[in-house]
């Protein structure tokens, strides 16, 4: 907790509530120094693990056999099964406190391919519940959300303070509870940016909402890779970019 003043009009007040935490956690992996991440300091095995699967360093959560974190010293140490020549070739991405992606060519990824239909009103009534699940936004706000759902409840829901760690973040706990990513809506409360779309088309989500605005690049890529982009999602609204997995009455002709 912390205590700081609050403007309102002409006077101050002494206010005391949860501020945003950040940390650095540096990624070894077999003994070797991968990259360091700046994430908020919980769900950290969820990250580390949804991370190294969104690079393709593990393909499946068997792969791992060892995982070590300590936030004392800000290390997660991960033993594999197997040797594994890390990625080098680094993309400084868009997201919060600056991204770092190592495989973002969208020719990597297959068009989806998915019969998943939603109803406008169920993307809005998700995006609330993400909201009512996000314990550490009603504390501190100034941290991002994200969550896996079936349409019908959310199943997985992460936070941290980039919107790009929360989707890993959500991916590492579906692996880690053994819940398949294929066809289910990602929901996130931040921007939809070029890497965030390649993380969902790589779980094989064939629609993301938002409760801001993608980019015109994630709009692009959406487009080519199949895959429905809703921003500013909200009861009775929402902004369609690209796409065919909103339900058929809930979209104008064209």
């Amino acid at each position: 907790m912390r205590t700081f003043l609050r403007l309102r009009g002409d006077q101050f007040e002494e206010v005391k509530r949860e501020v945003v935490r950040e940390q650095p956690l540096t990624v070894y992996v077999n003994g070797e120094r991968f990259l360091t991440l700046l994430c908020s300091p919980m769900q950290l095995e969820a990250l580390v693990v949804g991370y190294l699967w969104m690079e393709q360093v593990v393909t499946a959560l068997g792969e791992i056999v060892g995982l070590e974190i300590s936030e004392v010293d800000g290390r997660a140490a991960v033993t594999l099964t197997r040797p594994v020549a890390l990625p080098t070739e680094r993309v400084l991405t868009s997201g919060c406190g600056g991204g770092i992606t190592f495989r973002i060519d969208h020719r990597l990824f297959p068009k989806r391919r998915s019969s998943l239909r939603v109803p406008a009103e169920a993307l809005a009534e998700r995006m609330k519940d993400l909201f009512a699940a996000a314990v550490h936004y009603q504390r501190s706000r100034g941290i991002h959300g994200a969550a896996l759902s079936d349409g019908e409840r959310l199943l997985v829901v992460a936070e941290d303070v980039g919107r790009h760690n929360a989707v890993d973040k959500v991916k590492g706990e579906a692996l880690l509870q053994g819940i398949p990513t294929e066809d289910l809506i990602l929901l996130s409360t931040g921007r939809i940016s070029s890497e965030m779309l390649l993380k969902a088309a790589r779980m094989g989500v064939p629609l993301v909402a938002s409760r801001t605005s993608p980019t015109e690049m994630a709009v692009g890529l959406a487009e080519q890779l199949d895959i429905t982009v809703c921003g500013y999602v909200r009861p009775g609204s929402l902004d369609l970019y690209c796409g065919h997995a909103l339900d058929a009455e809930a979209v104008p002709p064209a």
